[in-house]
């Protein structure tokens, strides 16, 4: 009598944890400083931008879509080893059914390996330069390798194939290099961004009370420093792409304004830096969803 072989399960990604470089700098609100540099990077790859040009709702209610990109960043990092993983897969659902076609007639799927990919790594590119422009200390070159490893373990927990990415971080400079300069291109997501994004955001829904005209010229300030962040950590190659300047007075500026804001660091509470989950970490009492289950 023969029997039916036995069906092969594919393990569970594993979650990182606390322990994890990637959990406490992920989850440091430095990050926000150079938001606009991973988001053009990511839109800058035709597939990507193509996919939030037509299928996102960025343009109507940026800071809900803030928001909920928030929310899922949270889920996928700090969700747990049960968490993490189905944060990955709801994730890829998500995503399942954004497709269509560019304005160049090349068809987009948002699954597509190279681009979904391409999003994740774009991350740690920003990881790396928000610590060594505005962090306490630059990354060692065993931290920067570190830090890889557990954002290639990350990358499985979102549900990337091993073969889809770098697996060391020489590999990623390489990959990165090569997607600069061959894949990506000028996209009208990208040119929304810096044209409009950067200068005249809306007024986000919580400061419904603050007059227009306040809430403009706070952001014409604050614009004018996130668009300065942005252009001087693009890779030069992008930067001359999308037409941006950069001479030696804009860089005199930006290490300027990198130096203040690394020494006004030390006066930023802990709780106003770090997203929930680093902040109970660093206080040594953050529980997974699944302890606070068990707890309940």
């Amino acid at each position: 009598m023969s029997t039916a072989p036995a069906i092969k399960t594919k393990p569970i990604p594993q979650a990182l944890g606390p322990d994890s470089l990637a959990w406490q700098h992920a989850g440091d609100n430095l990050q926000l400083l150079i938001a606009g540099t991973t988001l053009l990077l990511q839109v800058s790859h035709p597939v990507v931008g193509a996919g939030v040009g037509d299928h996102s709702v960025f343009k109507k209610d940026p800071w809900g879509r803030l928001k909920r990109t928030t929310e899922w960043g949270l889920r996928l990092l700090y969700g747990g080893p049960e968490g993490s993983p189905q944060a990955g897969r709801d994730l890829r659902e998500l995503h399942r059914g954004i497709k269509g076609s560019d304005d160049k007639g090349r068809r987009y799927f948002a699954l597509d390996p190279e681009a979904y990919t391409w999003v994740h790594m774009t991350t740690y590119y920003t990881l790396v330069n928000t610590q060594k422009y505005f962090g306490d200390t630059p990354f060692t070159p065993e931290q920067e390798a570190q830090l890889y490893d557990e954002w290639v373990q990350q990358g499985r927990v979102l549900g990337i194939r091993d073969e889809d990415m770098p697996q060391d971080v020489n590999s990623f400079w390489e990959y990165f290099e090569h997607m600069v300069s061959n894949r990506l291109e000028v996209t009208d997501t990208g040119r929304y961004l810096l044209d409009v994004s950067l200068s005249a955001m809306k007024k986000p829904p919580a400061l419904k009370l603050v007059p227009n005209r306040v809430w403009r010229s706070f952001y014409r300030s604050a614009g004018n420093y996130a668009l300065l962040n942005t252009v001087a950590t693009l890779p030069p190659t992008l930067r001359i792409r999308y037409g941006l300047s950069w001479d030696a007075r804009q860089q005199k500026r930006f290490r300027r304004w990198a130096r203040v804001l690394r020494l006004a660091l030390p006066l930023v509470p802990a709780k106003v830096r770090y997203m929930p989950p680093v902040y109970h970490t660093l206080k040594g009492d953050y529980q997974t969803p699944e302890q606070r289950a068990a707890s309940a």
